[in-house]
């Protein structure tokens, strides 16, 4: 393809491919070096700091940051409080995935049929994940209150004040406690997504499914679940990032004490050992390995779960 540049004067010159593409590029860049720069300044520096810093026996005090080697790494997997905060963010990953999972798949399939008031339906739906992290996690310490919080106080109501118990304030239901109230407020992603992904799916597919004789559970489970199941790959992905950095639910919610030892997460771990004990240097390595671990469980996860790309 050969295309004409024009210059001042009445005189053109032919200009190629090459020069179409760079004259292309001079266009682009002014465009996207401001978002560049934001994005070096405020994502890969610090990256690289963090990884860096975490070779180093950095005490938080000054710049001196003498290097350890992957010292840091082997201290922190022969500490009992970081085991023990990887088994709690593992747990909370799991428990959480399974109270938001069944609840988001049937509300989104809900939101697709024919219903009354399904603007109104899908605004509640969705309302919890346009909330701050932190107003999520008062609201739910609310709910959570033992003394006149509303989950309690409609448990001895109906008479179940068995119960009625003091949900952050016991070491067994703490973690489950704050999964629940995490699981909450991302459901909105979950059933935005999964409506969208319900209303792609030719209605034709699934009313020659029961021409057939299929009932609706298997035309759900052999027809619906593997045309869905491509966005289902991605929730479950987001999912796995989300729970394994989450920080603001536990640190809000938790009292400072026995039980948030408990409940203690990675990144709370992090937090107190980088600004309670000046350990940042452990901190660090904490953090690489968290990201490490996200990335990791992310590829297995993806790989695990892909299957043939079903055309419709």
């Amino acid at each position: 393809m050969r295309l004409m540049s024009f210059r001042g004067g009445g005189k053109t010159r032919p200009l190629g491919d090459s020069g179409y593409a760079h004259s292309r590029l001079r266009l682009v860049v002014p465009f996207l070096l401001p978002a560049f720069i934001i994005y070096t300044a405020f994502s890969i520096v610090p990256l690289v700091l963090t990884v860096s810093s975490s070779f180093t026996n950095w005490q938080g005090a000054g710049m001196n940051r003498p290097f350890y080697g992957l010292r840091n790494y082997g201290l922190i997997f022969m500490d009992p409080q970081f085991l023990h905060a990887l088994k709690n963010t593992l747990i909370f990953a799991v428990v959480g995935g399974v109270m938001v999972f069944p609840p988001s798949l049937f509300i989104g399939w809900a939101l697709t049929q024919n219903i009354r008031f399904k603007a109104f339906y899908r605004y509640i739906a969705i309302a919890p994940l346009m909330m701050s992290v932190v107003v999520v996690a008062l609201l739910w310490k609310f709910l959570y209150n033992p003394v006149f919080g509303p989950i309690n106080s409609l448990l001895r109501l109906i008479g179940l004040r068995a119960l009625a118990l003091p949900w952050l304030g016991d070491t067994r239901t703490t973690l489950p406690a704050i999964a629940l109230a995490t699981a909450w407020q991302q459901s909105g992603m979950w059933i935005l997504l999964i409506s969208a992904g319900l209303q792609r799916i030719p209605p034709d597919i699934r009313e020659a499914a029961r021409v057939d004789g299929a009932s609706e559970w298997r035309t759900f489970w052999n027809i619906t679940m593997p045309l869905l199941w491509g966005v289902l790959r991605l929730l479950l992905i987001l999912w796995i990032i989300v729970s394994l950095q989450v920080f603001a639910q536990v640190y809000v919610m938790v009292p400072h004490g026995g039980v948030a030892a408990s409940a203690e997460v990675v990144t709370t771990l992090m937090y107190n050992r980088a600004f309670q004990s000046n350990q940042l240097g452990i901190a660090t390595s904490m953090a690489t390995f968290l990201l490490v671990a996200i990335f990791v469980l992310s590829l297995l996860t993806n790989w695990f779960t892909k299957r043939q790309v079903i055309e419709f």
